[in-house]
């Protein structure tokens, strides 16, 4: 899927008008002799240079027209009626559905202009209770030390604690999908890019029906239990575990507002 400009430059449409070698980023296009080189060694196939070239050089296909994308008052109808599904159906959605909902990666906003994005996938009942498994054993681990008495104390989570050790399943909430999203190590604007990633997923399941939970423990336990790190994933780092699936119940009225804050520098 990665963008080479100088496979997909077409020289006879060219015009040399120069706006490819202003816009690119990473500033690996210069004009010679009336129409742009490429150094392809330093090119980070952001796509810019095909997306503002007047004649189309590159072969994109045309963004899509105003009425088309959605409005403002549509998209903060979408945020009004999102809410964190902790109740989820039995139904698993098919490998293809989840496809489906990951598609939108490939346009998912990065600071580096590289995706980088690997997207595990637990999928079923029986794998994400696989998950829970560990879990279970470290809460046993300490309790028979007293250090999950302490921690109940000091986070105020004692309640939490204990319906855990009843066996409910308080961390994926019976969720039929667990997407765990990984970016490289290397990727010096990774973990921004893997929020965003996560977030754009999470819109676009929504709009497809699904329900989902941004799972902040599940992250945090990442670091604790082993089993649920991937030799596939080697080399990069965690940065957002989302839950997915048909909701069993959806929400009847509108949260109020959050609180924010604007401060003009």
């Amino acid at each position: 899927m990665r963008f080479s400009p100088e496979r997909s430059f077409n020289k006879s449409d060219c015009t040399g008008c120069g706006i490819c070698e202003k816009v690119c980023p990473s500033g690996v296009i210069e004009i010679q002799n009336g129409y742009p080189f490429f150094r392809i060694d330093k090119c980070i196939a952001c796509g810019h240079c095909g997306v503002y070239c007047p004649a189309n050089c590159f072969g994109f296909d045309r963004v899509p027209e105003t009425e088309d994308i959605c409005s403002s008052e549509k998209y903060l109808k979408l945020l009004e009626a999102r809410r964190s599904i902790r109740y989820f159906s039995t139904i698993i959605p098919s490998e293809e559905e989840i496809c489906n909902v990951l598609s939108v990666l490939s346009q998912s906003p990065t600071g580096v202009n590289k995706q980088g994005i690997t997207v595990r996938v637990v999928r079923g009942a029986e794998a994400v209770e696989e998950l829970l498994r560990p879990v279970k054993k470290l809460l046993r681990i300490l309790d028979c030390t007293g250090i999950s008495f302490l921690i109940g104390k000091l986070t105020g989570m004692s309640a939490y604690l204990r319906k855990l050790r009843e066996g409910r399943d308080i961390i994926f909430r019976g969720a039929p999908v667990v997407f765990f999203f990984h970016v490289p190590r290397s990727n010096i604007t990774g973990r921004t890019d893997g929020i965003i990633a996560a977030a754009t997923v999470m819109h676009h399941a929504v709009t497809l029906g699904y329900g989902t939970l941004w799972n902040g423990i599940a992250e945090k336990l990442f670091q604790l239990i082993p089993s649920w790190h991937s030799s596939d994933t080697k080399g990069t780092r965690l940065t957002a575990v989302l839950c997915m699936g048909y909701p069993e119940m959806a929400p009847e009225w509108k949260v109020p507002p959050r609180d924010y804050m604007v401060k003009w520098c």
